[in-house]
């Protein structure tokens, strides 16, 4: 019997001592976390078609182009498994833009009109908006403090104006151009393109989200986050028309919100105020701020997958 408690006695002793020497793990991707971004965004061609050329001259559909974009927020996040976690984003940035380079088969010439028959790139349309991106994440190490992560989920925007027009509620986009035309009674402004569109501003638009990127630890817990992707829209987000007031050629133009992204993101993870409170536990005691910093990244870089 006296053998029997012995040995118990020894094996919970060892086990104590097992359980010492075990070092503590600040793993980053642990608990609930808080971060900013900062995007751009290379947006899609809005989409002309023309329906009707007449007369001798023929204006060209204007040609789409890629818009620029740019999107800054904060999200908070919260890592429920090893490999995985989720996080909500509030930002603030481009919700709809249209870039076009315009046909000109006239331009004015002192009295009168000459041929041109070219394109001329015009200034990009951007408008602002609140977002709420909301996506599931995967992250995975590849090394000490270099991990790779793929997220996706959904891009929900439209939720302010939704808040503010009734059902139903439709909002009119304008743009086009004109000329300073001289005549022998002074200068008059003609009218030369325009187009018009129109926006559901009641409905609420949820886009699809897909990237790939990586995360680097930093020496003091935090982590940098580089993610390039994609935002697919599955609807168009303006739809109207276009006419050249001068020869009357005129057809349809859409605005969806496709587009590319890359983004950098720096997350603030707690893991130096969880350190700090450790060292604390554990009464350390150091003789600077310089000793106790340096053992709190010694700690930081003693973590477990």
């Amino acid at each position: 019997m006296k053998s029997n408690i012995t040995t118990l006695f020894f094996i919970i002793l060892m086990l104590f001592r097992s359980e010492a020497q075990n070092p503590v793990s600040f793993y980053s991707f642990k608990g609930f976390h808080v971060g900013v971004t900062g995007e751009f965004k290379c947006i899609q061609k809005s989409n002309y078609i023309s329906l009707h050329n007449v007369g001798s001259l023929i204006d060209l559909p204007p040609r789409g182009r890629c818009a620029p974009g740019w999107g800054t927020g904060i999200e908070f996040s919260y890592h429920f498994a090893k490999y995985f976690g989720i996080n909500i984003g509030i930002n603030y940035g481009t919700a709809l833009a249209y870039n076009y380079d315009i046909y000109y088969s006239t331009v004015p010439y002192d009295y009168g009109w000459v041929e041109e028959n070219r394109y001329e790139r015009l200034r990009p349309t951007l408008f602002n908006e609140m977002q709420f991106p909301i996506k599931l994440e995967f992250h995975y190490p590849l090394c000490k403090d270099l991990f790779f992560m793929a997220e996706t989920g959904v891009n929900i925007r439209g939720v302010a104006l939704r808040l503010n027009n009734e059902k139903g509620t439709l909002g009119d986009y304008f743009s086009g151009l004109s000329f300073l035309v001289k005549t022998p009674s002074g200068y008059i402004e003609i009218m030369y393109y325009d187009q018009w569109a129109e926006r559901d501003m009641s409905k609420i638009y949820c886009d699809l989200l897909i990237g790939i990127g990586l995360y680097y630890k930093l020496p003091y817990g935090d982590l940098l986050r580089f993610t390039t992707g994609v935002n697919l829209s599955f609807s168009n987000t303006l739809q109207g028309e276009y006419l050249y007031h001068r020869t009357g050629n005129y057809g349809t133009f859409s605005v969806k919100n496709d587009f590319i992204y890359t983004q950098l993101s720096y997350i603030h993870t707690l893991n130096w105020q969880k350190a700090k409170k450790y060292l604390k536990k554990q009464e350390y005691s150091f003789s600077s701020k310089q000793e106790r910093r340096k053992k709190i990244i010694e700690l930081l870089s003693n973590y477990l997958f």
